[in-house]
């Protein structure tokens, strides 16, 4: 072969290459954003998203002009039903779940922030609202669309085979936004796996000596008045753009498991996660009044049934209710959506400072009836704490104190 006939048949391999990437990663269209072809076999399973999730839902929320969104961390991501016929006012609202893993504060804010500034918004729900006001600058591309990391790039096409390879595997994402996370996983088929997972989820909420039936101390919960502050200012600002635009906000204070509730409580967390939720119901009154529909504010504490799943229950995980102490399924998503956008209050009580007694007392009595006739709550939160230490055995994970 010629050097001129070699040159221009490394030309042309190159050029076939060129297109070839940009064409593959368009047609399977593993992250799910541009949804011209969906084929189920071939690909409608996207098991490569979760670790592009922020590339490409802001993108999202532009190209689909959703008119109701769920915001928060991966425990919005993985629980808070985005179909559900009350949320979507009976279908007629276009919905997206926003979510991201391991969101926090200041990323919550502004993306919600994004989200209240997109045009048909009407209904935003908000999880994980402890946010300060940040400057948004980190996340200056919401919203955009990056055609080279969705068509060019090497990690693209590598997720575009990953794609076409696992379409026998169960859906980890739905097209409008819901992950999951460990549910179909084949390593949490028994127990014991089951158990090992929760323990590792307690490790950050370990503390030195927790005490057994430890009360409530009404006098430690903190009822002044939320300051106006630099802690504050981020939900503030967010519920002032919402009632300007008239967005309704619904602010959700996520459902745990009960083992998640008792840990807390025998380390003396309790009343500060009681004073969080009165500064919140506080902030909601003040800036849209004590009666307002537009902007309210959901607790799902409490030890029933739907949030008491025990551990060793013999179920594999795809049939749980509870992934882990926080991350609950859609089944317990749907009747917290239940309660709020229906009339089913099975699960959940809308909070103000007005029933905020009430609704200590209603845990308090709810929590002594239940654990009198579950003796399994201690044994098994014993079984998952002294797992969990062996877990942070030459990690620097070090147990907190337990509040005073």
């Amino acid at each position: 072969m010629s050097p001129k006939r070699y040159t221009l048949a490394l030309l042309a391999l190159f050029l076939l290459m060129f297109m070839v990437v940009p064409a593959t990663n368009w047609v399977v269209d593993p992250f799910w954003y541009f949804r011209n072809i969906e084929v189920r076999g071939f690909n409608l399973v996207k098991p490569s998203l979760h670790s592009y999730e922020r590339l490409v839902k802001s993108a999202l929320m532009s190209k689909l002009h959703p008119e109701a969104v769920i915001l928060g961390s991966s425990f919005a991501e993985v629980g808070l039903p985005v179909t559900h016929a009350g949320f979507t006012s009976g279908g007629r609202l276009k919905s997206f779940n926003l979510s991201l893993p391991r969101a926090e504060g200041p990323e919550i804010y502004c993306y919600a922030q994004f989200s209240l500034a997109q045009p048909g918004l009407k209904r935003l729900v908000l999880g994980g609202f402890n946010m300060e006001a940040a400057s948004c600058t980190r996340y200056p591309n919401l919203g955009e669309v990056d055609y080279v990391k969705l068509l060019l790039s090497k990690n693209a096409f590598g997720a575009a085979l990953e794609t076409l390879r696992q379409q026998d595997s169960k859906d980890f994402f739905t097209a409008d936004g819901m992950w999951s996370f460990r549910r179909y996983s084949e390593s949490f088929r028994n127990d014991g796996d089951i158990m090992d997972n929760f323990a590792e989820g307690l490790i950050p909420h370990l503390c030195q000596s927790p005490q057994r039936n430890r009360e409530l101390d009404y006098g430690r919960i903190d009822r002044s008045k939320a300051p106006e502050g630099e802690s504050t200012a981020g939900l503030r600002q967010i519920i002032r753009l919402a009632l300007r635009k008239n967005i309704q906000l619904i602010l959700i204070d996520f459902p745990k498991h009960v083992l998640s509730y008792e840990q807390d409580r025998e380390c003396g967390r309790m009343e500060a996660y009681w004073s969080r939720l009165w500064r919140i119901a506080s902030i909601v009154e003040e800036e849209a009044g004590s009666d307002s529909r537009q902007v309210e504010l959901w607790n799902f504490y409490g030890y029933r049934d739907l949030n008491a799943e025990r551990i060793r229950a013999g179920i594999a995980m795809p049939g749980r209710l509870w992934q882990d102490a926080g991350h609950f399924n859609v089944e317990v998503g749907e009747v917290a959506f239940d309660a709020i956008f229906g009339s089913d209050r099975t699960f959940g009580r809308k909070v103000t400072t007005r029933d905020f007694d009430r609704l200590l007392a209603e845990g308090e009595n709810e929590r002594r009836a239940f654990l009198i006739k579950n003796s399994w709550v201690a044994r098994e939160l014993d079984e998952a704490r002294q797992i969990a230490y062996r877990q942070t055995r030459g990690r620097s994970v070090q147990p907190s104190r337990p509040a005073p």
